[in-house]
C-alpha cells in the first residue's frame, strides 16, 4: 500500500501546530513532489535523486531545505529529532543542493539529494526533508512560516524483511461503543501499513465485526496501538479475535476473552 505524506507547520508569532493530513492547495504557498520518495539501492553506492518544489502562491517565496529524523509513536503521532540521531537515519550521508533558494509565483525548482549508502547498510532507512519558507508578515505582530515535508526511504532490497506480531488485545467500554485495542509490533526492518479486522463471538455466533482504520503506518522496529471501535455489547462473555494484515504471506492474530457486565 502506498500513501502520500504531507506535513505542514504554520507559525503565528511562533509555532501554532502540526497538521499530519494533507492541507488544501489554498492553504499553502508551496508543494513538493514526490511527497514520499522510495529509493532502492545497494550498500556502498552513491545515489542522486530530485525533489520538485513548486510555488503555488501569487507572491515570491524564499525556501530553506533541511533534514530531520523522526519517529512515529503507537498512536501515529510524529516526533522530530536532530538529523543523525536515529540509528536508521542516513542524514549524515545526505547532501542537498541547493539548500536555500527563491521561487517566483508559479515557478518550480528541483532540489537534488545525494546519499552515500554505507557498505554495511541493511534493511530500510528513512529521513524527512523540510522545505521552510521565510516568515511572512500578515499584520502587526503576526507572521506566518510554512513548512512542508517529503519523506525519504532508502531500501536495500536483498536484506529487507517484512514481519509483525500481535503482542496483546484488550478492550474498553466507553460511551461511543466497545473499543478493541490491538498492540502490534513491527518485527521486520522496513515500514509497513496495516489493515485487518476484529471479530467478536459469543459462543459460535459472530455478534460484531469491526474493520481497522485505513493507512495505519508502522515504521521499522515500531509499534502501533490499533483502536477499533465497535457497537456496545450486551452483558455476557465474549471471545475477541484480532486479525492483522501487515503485507506478509500470512495474517497475524491475537485473542482475548472478555466479560461485559
Amino acid at each position: 500500500m502506498r500513501t502520500s505524506f504531507w506535513l505542514r507547520t504554520a507559525g503565528v508569532a511562533g509555532v501554532l501546530g502540526l497538521l499530519l493530513s494533507a492541507p488544501s492547495a489554498a492553504d499553502i504557498s508551496v508543494d513538493v513532489s514526490p511527497a514520499k520518495y522510495e529509493l532502492q539501492t545497494q550498500p556502498g553506492k552513491q545515489e542522486t535523486f530530485p525533489i520538485t518544489v513548486r510555488n503555488t502562491s501569487g507572491a515570491p517565496v524564499h525556501i530553506v531545505a533541511s533534514l530531520a529524523d523522526y519517529a512515529v509513536g503507537p498512536t501515529g503521532n510524529y516526533a522530530f529529532t536532530a538529523p543523525g540521531k536515529s540509528i536508521y537515519s542516513l542524514s549524515k550521508t545526505i547532501t542537498i543542493n541547493p539548500r536555500e533558494f527563491d521561487l517566483e509565483p508559479g515557478t518550480f525548482a528541483q532540489v537534488r539529494f545525494s546519499v552515500d549508502v554505507p557498505a554495511n547498510a541493511a534493511g530500510e532507512y528513512s529521513n524527512l526533508v523540510f522545505f521552510t519558507t521565510r516568515p511572512t508578515r500578515k499584520g502587526p505582530g503576526l507572521s506566518i512560516v510554512e513548512r512542508i515535508a517529503s519523506k525519504i526511504y532508502v531500501m536495500i532490497p536483498d536484506s529487507t524483511r517484512i514481519g509483525g506480531e500481535v503482542n496483546d488485545v484488550k478492550t474498553q467500554s466507553l460511551s461511543d461503543g466497545q473499543h478493541y485495542l490491538v498492540d502490534f509490533r513491527n518485527t521486520g526492518n522496513a515500514h509497513i501499513y496495516l489493515s485487518g479486522r476484529v471479530e467478536i463471538k459469543q459462543g459460535s455466533a459472530v455478534v460484531d465485526r469491526v474493520t481497522f482504520p485505513q493507512g495505519l503506518l508502522v515504521e521499522r522496529s515500531g509499534k502501533r496501538l490499533i483502536d477499533a471501535v465497535g457497537k456496545k455489547l450486551a452483558p455476557g462473555s465474549y471471545s475477541v479475535v484480532a486479525l492483522v494484515d501487515y503485507g506478509g504471506p500470512n495474517l497475524v492474530a491475537g485473542q482475548a476473552n472478555i466479560t461485559v457486565r
